[in-house]
């Protein structure tokens, strides 16, 4: 399978599972946390850790169980571990068997999906996932920068974070509004929301409550 098709149903797989569970987790602070969280549709079910290759699991930890890789396997890297490529690039090879190197990641960035700059210390662990580059980007200088400000109590204190209206966005190819007085912009990702069969759940107002509380400081 091409690495850009496996790219691809992962941030779909993601999506959908963030859909029918909105508490789908980015951030836990540490592996017993993560192997409680890391699948929400059978909280009893025997979940396996491993090593990403040879990185310790102290920084990069693959979960998984039997079934679609796509949906039953992830890695989580610790916040301040530079390493995160390669981490991710040795997750596709151990699970998918695919020999990727960096160049075939051309167009893509492997992302913390929260900003690792909101984990307290650089600690706790936080899911990467290949996200398109000029995406990526953008959200990094607007709201990821916005959010990432220390005052923030939750950037001094929290290691469990959700999937949220804004990450949803950016996981799939979404570019972001300039701030909370951006209606073009935010009404842009209301009717993509809206699209994906979640009008029901209010995209407008989870969307505006983000930006207007991540730049009250600016």
């Amino acid at each position: 399978m091409p690495l850009h098709a496996v790219i691809s149903q992962r941030r779909i797989a993601l999506f959908e599972a963030w859909k029918a569970d909105s508490f789908q987790q980015v951030q836990v602070e540490n592996i017993e946390d993560l192997r409680r969280h890391a699948f929400l549709d059978d909280l009893d079910l025997e979940v396996e850790t491993e090593k990403s290759g040879r990185r310790s699991l102290k920084n990069a930890i693959v979960v998984r169980r039997d079934g679609n890789p796509d949906t039953n396997a992830s890695v989580w890297v610790r916040a301040s571990y530079s390493g995160y490529q390669k981490a991710w690039l040795g997750f596709v090879k151990q699970v998918y068997k695919i020999d990727a190197k960096p160049a075939d990641l051309a167009g893509y960035n492997i992302d913390h999906l929260l900003n690792r700059a909101r984990s307290p210390g650089g600690a706790g662990f936080i899911r990467i996932e290949a996200i398109n580059d000029q995406v990526n980007q953008a959200w990094g200088r607007m709201f990821e920068k916005a959010a990432s400000n220390p005052e923030f109590y939750a950037n001094q204190e929290r290691y469990g974070r959700k999937l949220s209206w804004l990450i949803a966005a950016k996981l799939m190819g979404q570019m972001p509004p300039r701030g909370p007085s951006d209606q073009q912009g935010i009404n842009r990702l209301v009717s993509f929301f809206n699209s994906q069969g979640m009008a029901q759940d209010n995209p407008r107002e989870g969307l505006t409550n983000m930006l207007e509380f991540a730049y009250r400081f600016r």
